[in-house]
């Protein structure tokens, strides 16, 4: 057996790799599934028959999360080989290879070959490019791990449309779709428009960073394409219930962005409004966790 985490849910247990025995990612699961709790537990994707699209799936947090939670069908597509190699593991060690399957490369707007400009060589790490640099200054993970935004590791990898994903057979058409890409998400949006237009999708979630002129316009788009999302899924802060008026002004001055999701069935903005009216931020005034759930290391 892989060095593994172990977290039950609902009566489910849950496994995810800890790469070389790494405290990070042990920290990591913890974390999310604490700070998402009521979250993760208000939006599912569902029926089991459901597709579920991961773009920028990382290590499969949540990929892993949902196939075992509600037994959908789950396509992933995460560039990076490190984060790759652990997103398999986890498929592996939770059993779900008739049920998950990931891609290796990046989301863009056409099928391109090309280089991956790393956040940092390292498994759970994020803020990858392919093609180009959305860097404005150098990345400071931590006091010890600073990457210079001109000295970047690169490898090399392939970009590929949702469109042609649906198109080529290589997946069906998703219910679902989470797109996180750390700046990429304008490219990932131009390269979906017919699966955007498509009926059977339901959701989609897109990280929206205010700073970014381009991704600010996904939103209009999204809306004057018939979608809609919701200001109660919104406010829904970490530390506290924010004010509407808060996001407004976060947007109009280009500060901070939030995960938007997007829908058309107005059931799901009851849904958010529910999930609001119980909702419990996981943090403190000092940003720490005020319960961790019980995550075993079976290392």
């Amino acid at each position: 057996m892989l060095p593994a985490a172990e977290i039950e849910v609902d009566g489910k247990t849950i496994r995810y790799s800890l790469a070389e025995g790494s405290r990070t990612l042990l920290g990591r699961v913890s974390s999310i599934f604490a700070r998402n709790r009521r979250r993760s537990r208000t939006w599912r994707p569902s029926p089991r028959d459901d597709v579920f699209l991961d773009i920028g799936a990382n290590v499969g947090l949540y990929s892993i999360y949902a196939a075992v939670m509600t037994g959908c069908r789950v396509f992933c597509v995460e560039p990076e080989a490190l984060n790759f190699a652990e997103l398999n593991k986890n498929i592996y060690l939770n059993d779900l290879h008739d049920r998950v399957l990931a891609f290796c490369g990046a989301a863009g707007t056409q099928f391109e070959v090309g280089k991956l400009l790393l956040g940092a060589f390292a498994v759970g790490y994020s803020h990858h490019d392919f093609g180009e640099s959305t860097w404005r200054k150098d990345m400071k993970w931590s006091p010890e791990v600073t990457v210079a935004r001109d000295r970047r590791i690169t490898q090399g990898s392939i970009s590929v449309s949702i469109d042609q994903l649906v198109a080529t057979g290589a997946m069906p058409q998703p219910n679902h779709i989470k797109i996180d890409v750390d700046g990429h998400e304008p490219k990932v949006i131009a390269g979906a428009v017919k699966t955007l237009a498509h009926p059977d999708l339901k959701t989609v979630l897109v990280e929206i960073d205010f700073g970014s002129d381009a991704c600010q316009a996904i939103i209009d788009t999204m809306v004057a394409a018939g979608w809609q999302y919701s200001m109660d899924q919104l406010v829904a802060n970490r530390i506290a219930v924010m004010k509407p008026e808060r996001v407004h002004e976060l947007r109009k001055i280009k500060k901070d962005g939030f995960n938007y999701i997007f829908y058309r069935d107005p059931a799901y903005g009851a849904l958010f409004r529910e999930f609001l009216a119980r909702y419990e931020p996981p943090l403190d005034a000092k940003g720490h966790l005020k319960t961790s759930p019980r995550v075993e290391d079976r290392s």
